[in-house]
């Protein structure tokens, strides 16, 4: 398994080949065009090779199209409303093309693919401000994409129902929390119902909403974690089966695992150190042992730090 980091400084991305036993080949540098600030993989133009895509502050996302070699093409740039804080591709009109959703400060711009690794002009609509987490999935249960996003400032969670054709529905605050920021979803309970797991770096705390299959969500469950946790993701750590909270925390240079009951409930969390603040963590069986392992990437350094999975 390979890395692929936005840690550059330069307008590239770092991409990191594995051996396949948890160590990696020297760094190459591939260019995107912009200062890339978010990012995300995909097979934009279907021809089986992943390809990248970046979001600057620079209000630009660029794309480069993979050769399959780790090496990839000259970057495509185009405009989005603001300053990105989240990128998602997914499918969002049921054409079985990649499309991409990024978040930015007050508006969520979506971009239909073609499937060649071109899109259609963006389509936008407001987020609300201070709008800093995104997560996609089906969260009504009819077979459409829908958006999540969090606003800061507000405190709310906004849902975004999907029409199944690359429109969407004016959003509706399901929750209020403390300056929410990371969001992840999963079907934490078993239910086939999708919640989601919330983090606040005001309170330091994560907070997790059992949903109901119809867009709306339960009562929110707390769960304290480290200082600033900054980043959200959802996997099964320890192989159980379970669905499990894993989150960077940047503030004190850990991420910490919260492993799932399978019922929504969570157990004691696990600390383990990283590098200088994580901002950011990529989970995936590194070394071949079918154990999923951490890294995370340095929001004060350029440096990727990885854990391996001993348990």
């Amino acid at each position: 398994m390979d890395l692929i980091s936005n840690i550059g400084r330069d307008g590239t991305v770092v991409v990191l080949l594995g051996y396949g036993d948890g160590r990696f080949r020297t760094p190459l540098k591939s260019p995107t065009g912009n200062h890339p600030e978010r990012l995300a993989i995909a097979d934009f133009n279907n021809d089986k090779h992943l390809d990248i895509i970046t979001a600057s502050n620079t209000d630009k996302v660029s794309i480069v199209l993979g050769f399959g070699n780790g090496s990839f093409g000259p970057p495509t740039t185009f405009a989005i409303s603001n300053s990105p804080f989240g990128i998602a591709t997914v499918d969002i009109n049921g054409d079985n093309y990649t499309d991409i959703v990024v978040l930015t400060v007050y508006m969520c711009d979506t971009f239909l693919g073609y499937g060649n690794g071109s899109f259609a002009p963006k389509v936008s609509f407001i987020a609300g401000p201070d709008s800093l987490g995104l997560v996609v999935g089906d969260f009504n249960n009819d077979n459409h994409i829908d958006i999540i996003t969090t606003s800061l400032t507000h405190r709310v969670v906004r849902v975004f129902l999907g029409y199944g054709d690359g429109i969407f529905r004016e959003g509706i605050n399901t929750s209020t929390l403390a300056q929410p920021q990371a969001i992840a979803a999963g079907d934490f309970d078993g239910d086939q119902k999708m919640d989601l797991a919330i983090t606040s770096c005001a309170t330091n705390r994560s907070y997790v909403f059992r949903g109901f299959g119809n867009g709306s969500f339960g009562a929110q469950k707390t769960y304290w974690t480290q200082a600033w946790p900054g980043f959200i993701a959802i996997h099964d750590i320890n192989n159980d089966n379970y669905l499990d909270l894993v989150i960077a925390n940047r503030d004190n240079d850990t991420f910490s695992v919260f492993p799932g009951y399978g019922d929504g409930n969570f157990g004691t969390q696990m600390i383990f150190p990283t590098g200088s603040g994580p901002s950011s963590l990529a989970v995936g069986d590194f070394n071949r042992d079918d154990r999923l392992d951490v890294a995370a990437v340095g929001h004060y350094s350029e440096i990727i730090d990885v854990s391996l999975n001993i348990c």
